[in-house]
């Protein structure tokens, strides 16, 4: 009879510390913000710690038992269970980035989800476990920074277009202002174009340029050298005036630059350096 007292007691006591260890590991998972669930193999949630709950608008008994059906919009919950047989499928953990319904205000948000497998003892998988966070203003500034680079190469496209006329022959008109950032790109797809359509005139028109300062001069003669070891030539032209005259004050060598005064002649000379003998 003592022993079995004893026996008792002792299983007491092992329940005990297991209930223990249960509210400890509860209670650190309700001080975490991200929201942590479990659910069986059917889907439906067998835990949730308080964030997860707060989300959702219910106690933690009137979650257990109900799947994502239950809860969300059948597209969303059909993804996530979409997600959950992918899962069980390849037993391997995921990460992804969804659109998620907040039940307790209607709201859309993004979330970061984590999914893994849950396992027992035998490793057989016996549910799913996962969490996730609202990643909704790091993923709108992604989205916004990616849009920004999009306009920002549209732009630099347009302010320096390459335009094939002839067969080895390609003009560049520029319009406005020329920075440094923008004479880089010059520099840059000149060289690109020349190489890919493997033109042997390349045309740089400044009719529309404001002025050229020292930088500017720099650049187009920067432009001509790079163009001419891969072989082409460069003709420069719309030079108006003032600006020849700048060209001159600043003591420019154009050296090998063929210079025109207006695109017309020089297109034909790049023609005519480009027609069969």
């Amino acid at each position: 009879m003592r022993i079995l007292r004893q026996r008792v007691a002792e299983l007491e006591l092992a329940e005990r510390a297991w209930r223990e260890r249960e509210l400890f590991h509860r209670s650190l998972l309700d001080l975490i913000p991200q929201s942590i669930f479990r659910s069986d193999l059917d889907g439906r949630c067998v835990f949730a710690n308080s964030a997860l709950l707060a989300s959702v608008g219910m106690s933690l008994e009137q979650l257990l038992g109900k799947t994502p059906f239950d809860l969300y919009p059948r597209e969303l919950a059909e993804k996530y269970r979409q997600d959950d047989a992918q899962l069980l499928k390849t037993g391997e953990a995921f990460e992804t980035i969804e659109e998620h319904r907040v039940l307790t205000t209607g709201e859309t948000i993004y979330v970061k989800v984590i999914k893994a497998p849950v396992r027992d003892l035998r490793g057989e998988i016996v549910g799913i476990q996962g969490i996730f966070w609202d990643v909704t203003s790091e993923n709108m500034a992604r989205r916004l920074s990616e849009e920004r680079k999009a306009h920002e190469a549209a732009v630099r496209e347009l302010s320096t277009p390459l335009i094939p006329i002839a067969d080895k022959v390609v003009v560049m008109p520029l319009i406005g202002t020329i920075d440094s950032n923008r004479a880089n790109q010059v520099v840059e797809t000149l060289l690109e174009g020349v190489v890919a359509r493997q033109a042997s005139v390349a045309i740089l028109d400044i009719t529309g340029v404001r002025d050229v300062d020292s930088g500017v001069a720099d650049s187009l003669v920067r432009a001509a050298r790079a163009v001419g070891l891969v072989g082409a030539q460069v003709v420069l032209t719309g030079i108006k005036p003032s600006v020849a005259q700048t060209l001159v004050d600043l003591g420019v060598d154009l050296g090998s630059i063929v210079t025109s005064g207006t695109l017309q002649s020089g297109i034909r000379y790049a023609l005519q350096q480009t027609r069969p003998v």
